[in-house]
């Protein structure tokens, strides 16, 4: 097919036509409409989100390199910065465009969904399109003035080799922070514009996704970010601008921050409690009504660090001065997001935490919804060992309180010369609150010498000695608190399937067996991940017989479940933190000695929220409450409605309704194995205590609560 001569006139005209001299946000306001559904569109309107345009018109702006835009979701940054600067350059300035997605999932469903019907409903942009066929397809689109727009997502494919004036990423603190191993993406992205010189630019939009990493900053500023790595890095690179609203009461200016949110607690009904929330002039103390929230923003004002704004609305001082250009918006001031939809979001994030202790959701809301680092809760205070040993409780040894619903057995292997099972027995009660029952050694197997005397296990060397798991823990049944005659047996049981050479081999054989006895379903191998993954707990089946320089022998018939062990940690840390009984709480027998708690704190958290240990000492109590909590999970715990015993599994019931609950005629003390007392006769060596840290977010390291969290 051959173009006629008034389209070939036109593409030449085109090609040498000089870019037009409009700020992006004036182009995006004339020539791209938004797609709303049902083939309809509507004009950008510049007032619904006003936030953006100092962001966008930075785009085309010599004086800066880059672009950051911190924010939260529903801040309309998607339509104005990514979908609005691409129709800007298809039609002021046709530049070769490199946008790259979080994965290559979303980078089609951003093509098809976003940028064709954008394309398709904004008449300036469907017109310069390519007519060729092949020229417009998923992931690049070829423009009549020979431009490009490439569709990518993180991989040293797409951010090497050819240059692009313009490129964009977005969920930055969602992308790997090293791709392909040849380093960040805001690193590689930017070599792609170094041959425009001045008039190439990167462009990152993220929400805050990264944990702070320093839990004793000290902000110099409220523009300045905290020390986390992301986007929030490369704000603290830039100039800082902060949005500011101006008071309608005194006229003076404040962010619309998180800080400045009231009113929100103070009702027990979530609904009713976010239908009060207000933001707060911090200079008269005005609660500002969520109607008003439109006209503030189109009012409002970006700051630069160092700058200042008096009530008539010029600007002083000299701002921090950068070749990046960046913005940090914070919640409240989201234009697609109520106020009572934003705190509605975080009273019941921070109920499922005091429920379950899992922060997940919470940290989810603070970085989606606010727009704001999160700081992990266990980062707070590093328990100390004195501190929980005071919460003992004289309860009749080995026995299960009536509250517990089922136990849960777990195992560390251990190896060198005193090598032996170490066993702890934890059950579990509603919402999270645990007893500790039971703690144990394993250090005698069934193989004798000729005098009778047992032989020392082995569970690198003798796949026999790991039939002791089923007769000394999974057959194990401990009396119940309350319940004349009854007997809580394990639920199941995690075995940690590392170690010395020989026990991965041995813990394999081990499950198979308890496949043909039918135990298998009781019986969990678990290691910690050594990938860092989204998913708290996967399941894999080893296969390495293709591999012949493995030790363990691997068929792919055995479950493995690889831990994401810190995030457990986490957990545990969260719960022993808990002060006060019922939900999340830990409680403690008052036989258990000191050498039990120094193994329950002696690991630290670091910065990068890796839990380490700072010496030789032990720490089997801490990792033996994760791979218990592991197989919590698993069963399917987290999951369960607690307040009718009617939806409750029925081995999670109460002792008189559990159907797993064995009942005995006489209820005779169970007699206790040698190896029960064994470690408290052979304790661990005492290690130096660490000092509680004095920092500014705990108030002090006091045993009371201090601190502005």
């Amino acid at each position: 097919m051959f173009a006629s001569a008034k389209d070939i006139r036109r593409d030449v005209a085109n090609l040498v036509k000089a870019p037009r001299r409009m700020k992006v946000s004036e182009a995006v306001a004339e020539y791209m409409r938004v797609p709303v559904g049902g083939g309809n569109s509507i004009k950008w309107d510049k007032n619904t989100a006003p936030y953006i345009i100092d962001p966008m018109d930075c785009l085309n702006s010599r004086e800066y390199d880059a672009v950051i835009f911190v924010g939260p979701a529903r801040t309309g940054k998607t339509v104005g910065l990514i979908d609005g600067w691409i129709t800007y350059s298809i039609i002021c300035d046709p530049s070769d465009f490199l946008l790259v997605q979080l994965t290559q999932e979303k980078a089609s469903e951003h093509s098809r969904k976003r940028l064709d019907r954008t394309f398709r409903c904004s008449p300036e942009v469907s017109k310069r399109l390519s007519p060729r066929k092949n020229d417009n397809n998923v992931h690049d689109k070829y423009f009549r003035a020979g431009n490009l727009l490439k569709i990518g997502w993180p991989s040293i494919n797409v951010l090497s080799s050819s240059d692009y004036k313009y490129v964009a990423l977005t969920d930055y603190d969602r992308w790997p922070d090293d791709v392909d191993g040849e380093g960040d993406g805001f690193s590689l992205a930017s070599k792609r514009t170094t041959t425009f010189m001045s008039a190439g630019m990167t462009l990152v939009e993220s929400s805050p996704g990264k944990d702070i990493v320093d839990i004793k900053y000290h902000p110099k500023s409220t523009h300045e970010a905290p020390p986390t790595t992301g986007i929030l890095s490369l704000y603290n690179r830039g100039d800082r601008r902060r949005f500011y609203w101006q008071c309608p009461t005194c006229s003076e200016w404040f962010e619309p921050s998180m800080a400045n949110m009231v009113g929100y607690r103070d009702d027990t009904d979530y609904v009713k409690a976010s239908e009060k929330a207000r933001l707060q002039c911090p200079h008269c103390q005005t609660l500002i009504e969520p109607d008003r929230k439109r006209a503030l923003n189109i009012g409002g004002k970006w700051l630069k660090e160092g700058q200042t704004i008096d009530k008539d609305g010029v600007i002083h001082g000299e701002g921090r001065n950068s070749r990046i250009a960046s913005f940090w918006l914070e919640g409240p001031a989201a234009a697609y997001q109520t106020w009572a939809q934003l705190t509605y979001k975080l009273l019941n994030a921070e109920h499922e935490f005091e429920m379950t202790g899992s922060e997940e959701t919470l940290k989810a809301v603070t970085n989606t919804d606010w727009g704001l680092p999160y700081l992990p809760r266990s980062a707070l205070e590093q328990r100390r060992s004195d501190e929980l040993m005071e919460r003992r409780e004289e309860t009749e040894k080995r026995t299960v309180p009536y509250g517990c619903r089922f136990l849960l057995a777990a195992v560390d292997v251990q190896g060198g010369r005193n090598r032996r099972f170490v066993v702890q027995i934890v059950g579990y009660g509603e919402n999270s609150e645990r007893w500790l029952i039971d703690r144990y050694n394993i250090k005698s197997s069934m193989r004798a010498n000729a005098d009778g005397e047992c032989h020392p296990i082995d569970p690198s060397a003798y796949p026999e000695d790991w039939d002791l798991l089923i007769s000394d823990v999974l057959n194990k049944q401990y009396r119940i608190e309350g319940l004349d005659g009854g007997f809580m047996p394990i639920l199941a049981m995690a075995v940690d399937s590392g170690g010395e050479d020989g026990v991965t081999d041995n813990a394999y054989k081990f499950w198979r067996r308890c496949k043909r006895d039918g135990l298998s379903k009781r019986v969990y191998l678990v290691k910690g991940d050594s990938t860092r993954r989204q998913k708290l707990i996967t399941r894999t089946y080893p296969d390495n017989t293709s591999r012949s320089d493995r030790h363990a022998k691997a068929r792919g018939d055995v479950p493995l479940y690889l831990l994401q062990t810190d995030q457990l940690k986490d957990r545990i840390s969260n719960a022993l933190s808990r002060e006060t009984v019922g939900a999340n709480y830990i409680h403690f027998p008052a036989w258990l000695g000191e050498w039990f708690f120094d193994e329950l704190t002696y690991e630290e958290r670091g910065q990068d929220g890796k839990w380490r240990k700072p010496g030789k000492g032990n720490n089997e109590a801490f990792d033996l409450f994760c791979y218990a909590h592991a197989i919590a999970i698993l069963r399917g715990y987290e999951r369960i409605k607690w307040g009718d015993e009617d939806n409750v599994p029925y081995w999670a019931k109460l002792p008189h309704l559990n159907p797993e609950v064995v009942r005995k005629e006489t209820a005779a003390p169970e007699e206790e194995i040698e190896s029960a007392v064994e470690i408290e006769q052979v304790k661990p060596q005492p290690q130096p205590k660490t000092k509680a840290k004095s920092n500014w977010l705990n108030g002090g390291g006091s045993k009371k609560k201090g601190g502005w969290l």
